[in-house]
């Protein structure tokens, strides 16, 4: 399964759907990893403070438990950096010192979800690690259907800007450059007139196929609505996207689409520094390159003009 899969939402069944725990702790072997893994979680890592960054990325974990008594890594510190490398990844804290009111409430303000005595709250940490990981599994999920096309599954307009502001990030960050494919499909309108709106859904649903086809799993291919989509090219420079394009286009128009025949689209190329050094700008150049090619006489690809660096964007 592709990380393309995985981020179109058809990950498999996995541990990634079971849920992922991450333990930090000075414990190793870390004592109850078996009674964690009642619940059908995986536990992805008993860590040390000091590994704890490597393996949240590494374990992309939906819940961390810690027991920080002896960590270089303070709780609130730990709770500070879930917070902004995870969105609110949920922190449940154990030890050894009783789970009175007092020190559970302290954990609450220090940012924990709630802290447990153990041995002696075993059953009730495994409780609650079932839980919060069932809550984001669902949440997962729900996101995921949102950053959806429903008709093709792609990417949907909210994903795929996400995505393209990331990659210009990254070469303003890096210097690993992009590219981004714009494209049309071809008199949708009297394709709906003249055999009817499944008929054009039909031809939709078909570009969205190859355009998930020929997209490895670093590009995002999203429909912006209608007849419109989009392929984000990732750390590949604007030359190359052309030919990207070529081939795209022909795959398109070589293809039938049952009560229609042939479809074919327009595809305007533009790329991250070559032709725009902002995720606005990329989207423009971009967009009017695909309008020069729909204007040029349509099933055809047209390039951005090339940034002046003189005259800015």
């Amino acid at each position: 399964m592709t990380r393309k899969e995985r981020r179109q939402g058809t990950e498999p069944s996995s541990a990634r759907q079971r849920g992922r725990v991450l333990v930090v702790s000075d414990e190793k072997p870390f004592p109850f990893i078996a009674d964690l893994e009642q619940t059908g979680v995986e536990v992805v890592g008993v860590s040390s403070g000091a590994a704890t960054l490597v393996s949240l990325r590494k374990g992309r974990p939906h819940l961390v438990i810690a027991n920080l008594t002896r960590q270089k890594l303070k709780e609130d510190e730990l709770a500070r950096t879930l917070d902004q490398i995870h969105d609110n990844l949920p922190l449940l804290l154990f030890g050894t010192e009783p789970a009175g009111t007092d020190r559970r409430l302290q954990a609450l303000r220090l940012g924990a979800w709630d802290y447990f005595q153990l041995p002696q709250e075993l059953p009730l940490l495994v409780e609650r690690v079932r839980q919060l990981v069932e809550f984001r599994l669902k949440l997962e999920r729900l996101k995921a259907d949102a950053d959806l096309d429903p008709l093709t599954g792609l990417a949907n307009r909210r994903r795929f800007r996400k995505a393209l502001v990331n990659e210009v990030e990254r070469w303003r960050r890096y210097g690993v450059p992009c590219a981004l494919l714009s494209l049309d499909i071809d008199h949708l309108k009297a394709i709906n007139d003249r055999f009817g709106h499944a008929a054009g859904d039909a031809a939709i649903q078909h570009v969205g196929r190859l355009l998930q086809s020929v997209s490895r799993d670093t590009d995002t291919a999203a429909r912006l609505g209608g007849e419109e989509f989009a392929l984000l090219l990732a750390g590949v420079a604007a030359e190359k996207a052309v030919y990207a394009a070529e081939r795209l286009r022909m795959v398109v128009a070589e293809g039938q689409v049952q009560g229609v025949g042939q479809v074919t689209v327009s595809i305007g190329v533009a790329g991250c520094p070559m032709h725009a050094e902002s995720d606005r700008a990329l989207y423009t150049a971009s967009d009017r390159a695909l309008y020069a090619a729909k204007n040029e006489g349509r099933n055809r690809v047209a390039v951005a003009q090339i940034r002046i660096a003189a005259t800015g964007e």
